[in-house]
């Protein structure tokens, strides 16, 4: 170890000065190691090499300690769900475009106010009328006072207000709103489905842990009465049931993975995560109606007020195609200041009530008409499919759910008598007699997690399909 610490101190030569005596002869074979190491190194300090070394111990370290676990419980579960999301990010920015098409349709509301300023250099034989994009402004012609000019300035300010216009104002503004509710319904709904989602891959791992737990505890068992002397026949049946366990802890394992993958992807949350879920696998009993359960998902399913939010734009629309016939209704003003020169002298304002009432575009006001009422009707249809849709998925949820108490309740009653045996009359039995009936023990045991779980998930998909909670 001196001479490994002496080469790694001098790598560039190691029969330099200082070095051990022998130190030539032996790197040409001459001198045998062992009388090296019997040598004393002198302690010249490298600060380079040990700067290396330093740093290789310290990667080393750490690259040999683990990530620490991520405890994930069931409200962490959710709470990421819904930060994670992408489809409820997008819902989100659904929302504040909503916003922002709604404060564009209240602005219409307001007067326009416009400040327009030119300078223009021209020759015109007539009046000259300048584009609406720099200010329409009206440029003279020549004149027995005016014979040419070569600047012209003009500043002028605006003002125009619709005053009515077949009621197109207040059904735009309404439109709008029932666009923001349609997208903070589906917002609701993205959201709701998320966090179903998580908790149902939650519970779903938890019950694979637990009966991990239980074939674990039972391989235990059997590892101890394995050495007892035994027949045979009883050493050979031993074996095949040891031997089913394996394959069913393969089996729960693999399991666990893939839920694992699962679990992650329902939360958003990176696969490589090293985490461990903790809660507990208990039913919480709650009894459901069917006739409160249908009630309910009229009222707070998403769904059904997305669709009925829909009803209601579509209505809107055929009120927006209807204020095309009616005449337009503005007021405005004018105040302008022009000249050729600095101060202006020329002034000129005006006052405009105006009305623009619509005649005939070749019937295509009419076309638009019949096709936003198309709309509304098949707006009326998809409520009704949409309602029926729900009502099918709740019964078949409250179905499930209704089944799944009932088992949990048997296997409830059969796990206790089970736990009961195993506690007080497992020991008494016969080698074979107690391997045979153990393994039968934690099938049961592992039939009662699977039970559980199953009300569990019932009962969240049925809280789904209602909207709400059935407590």
């Amino acid at each position: 170890m001196k001479l490994l610490i002496y080469f790694i101190l001098h790598p560039e030569d190691h029969a330099c000065k200082g070095a051990p005596k022998g130190a030539d002869e032996w790197s040409s074979g001459r001198i045998p190691l062992r009388g090296i190491l019997k040598q004393k190194i002198p302690r010249v300090f490298n600060p380079w090499s040990f700067i290396l070394t330093f740093n290789f111990l310290l990667f080393t370290c750490l690259s040999s300690q683990q990530l620490p676990e991520r405890i994930l419980t069931l409200e962490e579960s959710s709470r990421l769900a819904i930060s994670n999301s992408q489809q409820l990010l997008s819902a989100e920015q659904d929302i504040n475009i909503a916003k922002q098409r709604l404060n564009e349709a209240r602005s219409i509301l307001y007067p326009q106010l416009e400040f327009n300023t030119n300078y223009s250099r021209f020759e015109a034989e007539s009046p000259l009328l300048l584009n609406s994009i720099l200010g329409n402004t009206i440029l003279p012609q020549k004149s027995n006072n005016i014979s040419e000019i070569e600047s012209y300035y003009t500043t002028k300010l605006s003002l125009m207000q619709i005053v009515w216009n077949g009621n197109r104002l207040g059904t735009t503004r309404k439109f709008a709103e029932a666009e923001l509710k349609a997208a903070e319904s589906d917002y609701a709904t993205v959201k709701n489905r998320a966090v179903s989602s998580s908790k149902k891959m939650f519970y779903k791992l938890l019950a694979i842990q637990k009966k991990l737990e239980i074939c674990n505890s039972v391989k235990k068992l059997y590892i101890e009465k394995k050495g007892i002397n035994i027949s045979i026949k009883d050493k050979f049946i031993t074996e095949r049931i040891i031997e089913k366990i394996g394959t069913i802890n393969e089996e729960i394992e693999n399991d666990r993975e893939v839920a694992k993958i699962d679990f992650l992807n329902a939360i958003g949350i990176e696969f490589n995560t090293i985490f461990v879920i903790k809660g507990d696998l208990e039913y919480k009993k709650a009894t459901a109606d069917l006739n409160k359960c249908l009630a309910w998902a009229m009222e707070y399913r998403s769904e059904l007020k997305k669709i009925e939010l829909q009803e209601q734009m579509d209505a809107l629309s055929v009120n927006l195609s209807l204020s095309g016939r009616y005449p337009i209704v503005a007021i405005g003003g004018n105040y302008q200041l022009e000249d050729t020169k600095w101060p202006f002298e020329k002034k000129s304002w005006n006052a405009t009530v105006s009305m623009t009432l619509p005649i005939f575009d070749g019937f295509g006001q009419f076309a638009r008409i019949k096709q936003r009422k198309f709309q509304y009707r098949k707006a009326q249809v998809n409520r009704a499919s949409i309602s029926d849709s729900i009502k099918a998925e709740v019964r078949r949820a409250y179905t499930n759910y209704e089944y799944a108490i009932k088992l949990y309740e048997q296997k409830s009653k059969d796990i206790e008598s089970i736990n009961k045996f195993e506690k007080e009359e497992l020991k008494k039995l016969t080698y074979l007699d107690y391997m045979e009936t153990l393994k039968y023990i934690m099938d049961s045991q592992l039939e009662y997690i699977d039970t559980v779980r199953n009300v569990i998930i019932a009962k969240i998909e049925l809280e789904n399909a209602t909207g709400r909670s059935i407590e």
